[in-house]
């Protein structure tokens, strides 16, 4: 079920195949140079949800994506590279810079973020947030919101089902 809130989409997702194909939904929308700060709490559903971007991404083999917490960075390859961060183990932003973040969120492909809030001060001024949130074993909120023009047609087009 979708909902928007002014600039804010939510959807309700009842099983990890939802989130999945949620998050696969959003990552075919996504163009080079793009960032995905992802939010919640332990067991949200965070890695969950970017298996279905990556797998929009063009990424073939999704069990591949695990959670980079003592890694920091994986990148994928798919129609454009995927760096998918975890900042869960950062003490501070320039952690973050230390391994290079600002040249692939700069960069040629999408970066996804998870535990983003741990370092904002290294996203760029438009990005697009994922906030999940664990209803129950299976249930998740996912709420997204833009920050910027590209961000908010990026909504749209979920709401649309332009993907």
């Amino acid at each position: 079920m979708l909902i928007v809130k002014g600039k804010k989409l939510i959807f309700k997702s009842v099983s990890v195949g939802e989130t999945i194909k949620f998050g696969e939904r959003l990552g075919k929308l996504l163009a080079p140079g793009h960032v995905i700060a992802l939010a919640g709490e332990l067991g949200a559903g965070k890695t969950t949800m970017v298996k279905g971007i990556v797998q929009g991404l063009g990424v073939t083999d999704r069990r591949a994506v695990r959670s980079p917490t003592f890694a920091l960075v994986h990148r994928y390859e798919g129609r454009i590279p995927v760096y998918h961060f975890d900042a869960y183990r950062l003490e501070n932003a320039q952690e973050m810079l230390d391994i290079g973040s600002d040249e692939m969120i700069y960069g040629d492909g999408v970066s996804i973020i998870e535990w983003a809030d741990n370092v904002s001060e290294c996203l760029p001024e438009e990005y697009l947030k994922v906030t999940l949130i664990a209803v129950s074993e299976n249930e998740r909120t996912i709420e997204v919101c833009g920050y910027g023009d590209r961000y908010n047609k990026i909504i749209e087009s979920v709401v649309m089902g332009n993907d």
